[in-house]
């Protein structure tokens, strides 16, 4: 195949052939002698040779579209894989890591094996980047006022018109707009939708260059992604119905933000399946749930239902006299008011689709390879197992869901553990409870502060109850400036640190650790079934006395539920060792088959 001779003349252009047999040559790209006969690209007009890979790099590039005023030379590092000399004719090597050198001028990263180099100017750039050169001239695709851009070669600390960051940093060419004082980044120009919908905001966002009009308020603009300041005076993307509401251009465009659709030109329909209820209405205080048989009564504040055993069946906390409720009429069934009025479909911040309520899990929850388990799953957002109601993304392939708990959170509100707003957030911090990096995927942060709380934490229940104290206990969220420092667990009779988050009584002073009190497990339904690996598992309340012992670890089962095992009366502290007792059950079984 005939290739056209970097060499020749416009007005008379020739070719370079692929030589039939290997010789051994010189090859005029890199200068190295072969040492043992290869295949080569060979001129017959000019009498020059090269190697396979070195024909597509020119010794020089006499003008090139990001340096045009002086001839940039290849430079080969002597740390290349070619045997070559340390230097071409009339050019010093010079070494990537020369501090006047730099990265390439290009792609902005670190000058590789083989770059190209002009040293008049000092500017240097990859070969790859020299052979692939950016166009000079973009039309973009979609609908702009520009009707095209030219590169700008220079990388300048100037905010992109388009995004707001600064155009000297990433690798990203630069294009502007001379007629219209516009510079931006390549991407920003061709792949910046127009119109989106992000679940964030109610209405669809457009992009647009900035936020002055004579009619438009642009104080306090505050990110509804990052929640950090918006600069009016570049693009992002504000609500097309005018509310006071504005994304950074990367923001809204994140993966985990957007869900990558192009809204414009595309029609705005009514959301139907977001009126459907899952209950249907008897009378002004009687409903019947999908989710139950019998019929729910509503009782207000003050319920006469609360004794510290009773929860709700979607969230899985405890009833407190403060609740409104609804009530089964014929048996322990309960909901709290709002987990009972609960919407069918929500736009949640954590995800970028829509989430559908389904009133119990209906998926296989994975402990570890090949071991599932039915009737039980774990939220994305704080990574709790739980047995209640959840919300899932529907979208073919994603298996994002959540619990009602951190479905029902506000993106912004005031946690009892800091006295400034929290968002949720995508950013991920030390959560200052556990002090750990790995306190839950998702976050809550307070932006004054740089704090981070992570879900698993900030769900803990408000109030809790302990069965040797008739009150209800308060989340206590550490003390400073106290005496001693410590207090004293009641269950597990240890120094509690004041400074930890714990539960406390305000009247008789009981304290309990966190963990003690509301077990690992917080958020696991007693009296239900579960089936690992299609094996009948019941979850029960660990209320004897004694506790039992776990029949795999032969620990003392101290968490407040505990897995039972009916048809062999066996008890595990968790869903790890009930998995291993009932693999050694199977392997008892299939050894006595065998014999």
């Amino acid at each position: 195949m005939a290739l056209e001779c970097p060499f020749s003349h416009l007005s008379k252009p020739h070719n370079v052939f692929r030589r039939d047999s290997p010789q051994l040559f010189r090859c005029y790209v890199c200068n190295e002698e072969s040492k043992e006969y290869s295949e080569s690209y060979y001129c017959s007009t000019c009498k020059k040779e090269s190697h396979i890979g070195c024909y597509k790099f020119q010794p020089q590039i006499k003008q090139h579209p990001y340096h045009p005023s002086h001839p940039l030379t290849l430079v080969i590092t002597p740390n290349s894989n070619s045997l070559i000399p340390n230097s071409w004719p009339d050019e010093e090597v010079i070494s990537p890591l020369d501090e006047n050198l730099g990265g390439c001028k290009c792609c902005r990263r670190q000058l590789q094996d083989r770059y190209y180099h002009c040293s008049i100017c000092k500017f240097s750039i990859n070969a790859t980047c020299a052979i692939n050169p950016p166009l000079l001239t973009i039309v973009p695709k979609k609908s702009h006022e520009h009707m095209a851009f030219t590169l700008f070669p220079r990388r300048i600390s100037l905010p992109c018109d388009a995004c707001g960051v600064l155009l000297d940093k990433g690798s990203d060419h630069v294009y502007t707009c001379l007629s219209s004082n516009y510079i931006a980044h390549r991407k920003c120009i061709s792949s910046l939708p127009c119109v989106i919908k992000i679940t964030r905001h109610i209405h669809r966002l457009q992009h647009t260059p900035s936020l002055f009009s004579p009619n438009a308020d642009t104080s306090g603009f505050a990110c509804g992604v990052c929640h950090k300041p918006v600069d009016v005076n570049y693009g992002q993307y504000s609500c097309i119905k005018g509310c006071h509401y504005a994304v950074h251009s990367k923001c809204a465009t994140r993966k985990d933000v957007w869900d990558g659709k192009e809204l414009k030109g595309v029609r705005e329909e009514q959301e139907k399946d977001g009126v459907v209820e899952l209950f249907q209405r008897i009378d002004d205080e009687t409903i019947l749930h999908c989710n139950h048989e019998h019929h729910l009564k509503y009782s207000g504040e003050n319920n006469d239902v609360c004794d510290g055993n009773k929860y709700c069946q979607a969230c899985l906390l405890l009833i407190v006299d403060s609740d409104s409720l609804y009530s089964c009429m014929k048996c322990n069934f309960i909901l709290h008011e709002a987990c009972a009025l609960l919407p069918r479909k929500i736009a949640h911040p954590l995800h970028k689709h829509p989430l559908t309520l389904l009133p119990f899990p209906t998926n296989l929850y994975l402990i570890q390879f090949k071991v599932f388990v039915e009737g039980m799953f774990k939220c994305s957002g704080c990574h709790q197992r739980g047995c209640g109601f959840m919300y899932r993304c529907t979208e073919k392939g994603c298996r994002f869901q959540l619990d009602v708990r951190c479905a029902s959170l506000e993106e912004s509100f005031i946690h009892g553990s800091h006295g400034h707003p929290l968002f949720l957030s995508l950013n991920k911090g030390k959560c200052m409870r556990c002090d750990t990096n790995q306190c839950s995927p998702f976050y809550l942060e307070c932006v004054e502060c740089t704090w981070f709380l992570g879900l698993k934490c900030a769900m803990l229940p408000n109030i809790a109850y302990y069965k040797f104290d008739r009150h209800p206990l308060t989340l206590c969220y550490g003390e400073k400036g106290t005496r001693s420092g410590q207090y004293w667990c009641e269950l597990c009779e240890t120094t509690l640190h004041s400074s930890e988050w714990f539960y406390t009584c305000n009247i008789c002073g009981v304290t309990l650790h966190v963990t003690c009190l509301l077990g690992k497990e917080v958020y696991m339904k007693p009296n239900h079934t579960i089936y690992i690996n299609d094996e009948k598992v019941d979850i029960v309340r660990n209320n004897g006395n004694p506790r039992p012992f776990c029949d795999k670890c032969y620990d003392r089962c101290v968490d407040t539920l505990v897995l039972f095992k009916e048809d062999s009366r066996k008890y595990c502290c968790t869903l790890q060792c009930m998995q291993k007792l009932l693999d050694r059950e199977k392997q008892e079984k299939e050894h006595e088959g065998d014999e």
